[in-house]
């Protein structure tokens, strides 16, 4: 018989773990306890680790004390611990998000316990490790603390203490330990398999330990029926080698399928694709359309090593009731408005303005911080918005939109964060929650943001700080998860400078930026927006005159897209044949009218120019384009390019220019640049030439 010692640092510890022992492996194994010395410095001479055959050792630090006393021909093993499978399942009811501190006396235990929680699938709380001397957590403030039946680790302020109870061996401990002791045998395969019932297993435990060994198939045996899964493993041939019991209730099969064959069973046309597929795979929805169910279904090759044979696991999951849920959430959210239409393919434009705002915008929906969108009036910010959720991992919940400057200031607060029942006079019975609520797990959009109050300023920095909100009338915190994306056509740092709008605010927003460009910035991208436009209308084969399409390329757009939209949607349903100036917007036609008759006389003055002078006017128009400048800066520009003029020729020149609207004159030093109209004389000189 082999000799286990169980090297422990604690009396108490040694006593937990070694009852776990002989429950499990009895009289197979020569148990014997040891506590290492009192300052952990060594063993004591008769603790036994002289003779063992396996030492089993509790913490790490004891491996090179340990090995030093140890039979050369001796085994170490590391113990992992696990904890009772009852309190793992009351730790996945607290809500998602839920702060929680790991309080345990040694760091290596508090992230082994960590690690163990989160590998048996406790992803809904955010777990911080708490030992002695951890001064990571000195400001953090968190109210649950999980201990091992160790409250003496417990931090003051914490109001609820979760006890795991006793920490237990792991199954992978216990399996390690009956393999290098050689004492496999179908009785302690029972007793293992019953002891995983009673411990957390986590879910991805079987693909990465099945092999063909005796103690892969133990352990298959003990984690197969644990795993909330339907699993089967299959070789290359299809044919059967493992399965557990929810494998055959999900489809009612024959207790006894091993040696039989996949491919005689009568799987629907979708589960067949998959199982058949020549490619490993996680988690792809199935929905068998013939039995009302939908699965998720994983699909990888788990044999390791060289083999002249394959082997594959397929795990389904029963996702009906989740996906049933889901499809009434997303319903009932989208009955409430709260859902993103769009996405960045309704966002047209391939402008080098464009291109370089929308690959910007989708680096940024990967990225969960609050978002600032800055752009004029009219650019598309909430589509911006909607898109950025859309991409985002948020895209399943809600998207939630207010117009801050569309509500009153004394409103703003209770629609933001909800208020109780006779907050004020005229509360609805019963209360309300507020955007944030509404939001929960999603994103809220917060349009023309510069119009917030600065007291509702105060508690948006503080949403976005702490990630509480409060209900007007009420003394409660409510967590929220929530992502922030705001959107303005001001100046914020303007409002900053005049004291409107908060500092600390505008730097919490302004993590990540877009500026979306105005219209005039992106010219090349109006052809495009006008035939998006005309299709929306059921208009796309309609003409328009070459002038009116050039016009409108050349006009300023102040109210940018919306603007242009307004005008085709106009224009489309105006004309029933090609779109001509009759068909602008009266406002628009105006200017239209204006710039034909500014164009006439144009052409007119070009006309009356000898050679000589378009020449040089056309010289001198290139280098104001390029820069604004003086009088001395342009004849030092000419010289070098070799197109030399007197200064009482450039003078005379400039004149007639600013007389007629070409150039503009600067203050000071600021010299003088190229006007709209200036623009145009250049183009057409341009084609004269």
């Amino acid at each position: 018989m082999k000799t286990l010692l169980l090297v422990t640092k604690r009396r108490a510890v040694q006593e937990m773990y070694y009852e776990e022992l002989v429950k499990v492996f009895g009289e197979r194994l020569n148990i014997l306890p040891c506590v290492q010395s009192d300052d952990g410095t060594d063993f004591t001479s008769d603790s036994g680790i002289a003779q063992a055959d396996i030492a089993l050792i509790t913490n790490p630090y004891s491996f090179p004390l340990a090995r030093r006393q140890m039979r050369p021909d001796a085994q170490i093993i590391n113990l992992n611990f696990s904890f009772s499978r009852d309190k793992v399942d009351a730790l996945k009811l607290f809500p998602v998000g839920t702060e929680a501190l790991a309080c345990f006396n040694y760091y290596s235990s508090a992230h082994q316990a960590v690690n163990a929680l989160y590998e048996a699938g406790v992803t809904n709380l955010n777990l911080y490790v708490n030992y002695p001397g951890n001064r990571n957590l000195n400001r953090k403030r968190i109210g649950l603390a999980i201990v091992s039946g160790q409250t003496d680790q417990v931090p003051d302020g914490v109001t609820r203490v979760f006890d795991l109870g006793p920490r237990k061996l792991s199954l992978t401990t216990m399996l390690e330990i009956a393999v290098k002791a050689n004492i496999l045998d179908s009785a302690l395969e029972e007793a293992i398999i019953r002891y995983s019932r009673t411990i957390s297993v986590p879910d991805n435990f079987l693909s990465y330990f099945y092999d063909s060994s005796g103690a892969s198939t133990l352990q298959l045996k003990a984690v197969m029926e644990c795993i909330d899964y339907g699993i089967v493993i299959y070789d290359q041939n299809w044919r059967i080698i493992n399965f557990n019991q929810n494998f055959i209730r999900l489809f009612g099969l024959s207790p006894n399928l091993y040696g039989r064959v996949l491919r005689d069973f009568p799987w629907e046309a979708e589960l067949k694709d998959l199982i058949f597929s020549d490619r490993e795979f996680r988690n792809r929805l199935c929905t068998l359309h013939g039995r009302g169910k939908s699965f998720t279904v994983s699909k990888e090759k788990i044999n390791k090593g060289d083999r002249q044979w394959d082997l594959y696991i397929l795990l389904l999951k029963d996702i009906t009731e989740l996906t049933n849920l889901e499809r009434s959430l997303r319903h009932q959210i989208a009955k409430r408005g709260h859902v993103a239409r769009y996405t960045f393919s309704d966002i047209k434009g391939n402008s080098p303005a464009m291109s370089q705002c929308l690959e910007k915008a989708r680096r940024i929906a990967q990225i969960d911080k609050p978002t600032l969108i800055v752009g004029e009036s009219g650019t598309g910010k909430e589509l911006f918005a909607q898109s950025i959720h859309s991409a985002s991992s948020r895209a399943h919940f809600p998207f939630v939109a207010m117009n801050c400057a569309a509500i009153p200031p004394t409103l703003l607060e209770s629609e933001l964060f909800g208020y109780e029942e006779g907050a004020f006079t005229g509360a609805r019975k019963g209360g309300k929650e507020g955007l944030f609520q509404m939001a929960q797990k999603g994103t809220l959009f917060l349009d023309e943001i510069g119009e917030l109050s600065l007291p509702t300023q105060a508690k948006l920095l503080r949403v976005l700080e702490e990630r509480e909100i409060m209900k007007v009338g009420s003394g409660e915190l409510i967590r929220v998860d929530v992502r922030i994306i705001a959107a303005t056509n001001r100046d914020l740092n303007a409002l900053v400078d005049c004291g409107t709008f908060r500092l600390d605010l505008y730097y919490r927003l302004n993590t990540l930026i877009i500026n979306v460009p105005p219209l005039r910035s992106r010219r090349s991208d109006i052809p495009l927006l006008i035939q998006e436009f005309l299709l929306h209308e059921g208009k796309e084969k309609m003409e328009m005159e070459p002038a009116v399409r050039a016009f409108l390329m050349d006009y300023p757009w102040k109210g940018n897209i919306r603007e242009l939209r307004n005008c085709v949607e106009y224009m489309a349903n105006l004309s029933d044949g090609p779109i001509t100036a009759d068909h602008l917007p009266d406002y628009i036609r105006e200017t239209y009218e204006s710039s034909r008759s500014s164009q006439a006389l144009l052409h007119k003055r070009v006309g009356e120019l000898t050679q000589y002078d378009r020449e040089a006017i056309t010289n001198i128009l290139i280098l104001l384009k390029r820069k604004p400048a003086g009088r001395r800066g342009l004849l030092r520009a000419l010289s070098e390019e070799e197109l030399y003029m007197t200064e009482y020729r450039l003078r005379e020149l400039l004149n007639y220019l600013s007389q007629n609207g070409y150039v503009v004159f600067g203050r000071g030093r600021a010299g003088c640049s190229l006007s709209r109209s200036g623009e145009q004389l250049l183009s057409l000189l341009r084609q004269k030439s």
